[in-house]
């Protein structure tokens, strides 16, 4: 009974899986789509892996890095479908590029400071880049809050369910990683449960937020994109807000 815990977040993949083929997200969200679809498979071949050592490592750490580049992936989407027409913008297609920078680097900053326990083999590279995609989807789920907040946007739409997931395991799994890294094996296990329950939460949030059909759009001048005025006064607002952090320094 205890193996079967470890699969909890399987069994809620397949749920959710199978709302996002009922809602069709994989037309508007294809990139969160394939996040999930690989999550499956990634899960069936780490089962069918766990009888050899050897080839069970090789299958997790090749399937991580898989996570972390779709995850990357996903947090453009959503970049991208909140803000809509703004992410043309000079400044808004800097968004996503800026956030991903800033991940590296703080990962790598803090790896130099205090070197993972894991060498230099596979295993470090894909904890250094997983503790930078964790920042970056910190760092992206934070400002949505604020792009939300600001524009007035409603919280009940699919990308920020989907924001609202990635952030809080991020936050959860930032903490969890950095331990792992700093401690090594001795925090597999504690690293391994925190992870499994953070990530179960997160897949219920998804199907919390994909288990209702998302209202369709209405042309409203409080959102972004509606209309080339709507843009020019959220240009001018983001503006403003720019403006009094620059003056702010």
């Amino acid at each position: 009974m205890t193996d079967l815990v470890w699969y909890i977040p399987t069994a809620l993949l397949l749920i959710l899986l199978g709302l996002l083929i009922k809602r069709a997200t994989y037309r508007s969200f294809p990139c969160f789509f394939i996040y999930v679809a690989f999550g499956v498979a990634a899960d069936v071949a780490r089962f069918f892996a766990r009888n050899s050592p050897s080839i069970y490592s090789w299958t997790y750490w090749v399937t991580e890095a898989g996570y972390d580049f779709l995850g990357l992936l996903v947090m453009n989407e959503l970049i991208r479908r909140v803000l809509r027409n703004l992410s043309r913008t000079w400044w808004g297609s800097l968004i996503f590029p800026t956030a991903a920078v800033a991940g590296v680097v703080l990962s790598f900053s803090r790896a130099h400071a205090v070197p993972p326990q894991f060498g230099h083999g596979l295993a470090f590279y894909v904890i250094v880049g997983e503790i930078a995609v964790r920042a970056v989807q910190a760092l992206v789920f934070t400002g949505l809050v604020a792009i939300a907040l600001i524009l007035r946007l409603r919280w009940r739409q699919y990308p920020f369910g989907i924001a609202t997931g990635f952030g809080g395991y991020s936050f959860v799994a930032l903490l969890m990683t950095t331990k792992y890294s700093d401690f090594g094996t001795r925090f597999t296990f504690l690293w391994s449960v925190a992870s499994v329950v953070a990530y179960s939460i997160a897949v219920l949030i998804w199907i919390w937020f994909f288990s209702a059909p998302e209202e369709p759009e209405t042309p409203n001048p409080d959102l972004p994109g509606s209309s080339p005025e709507a843009l020019k006064r959220h240009q001018a607002t983001l503006e403003q807000y720019l403006d009094w952090l620059r003056r702010m320094r």
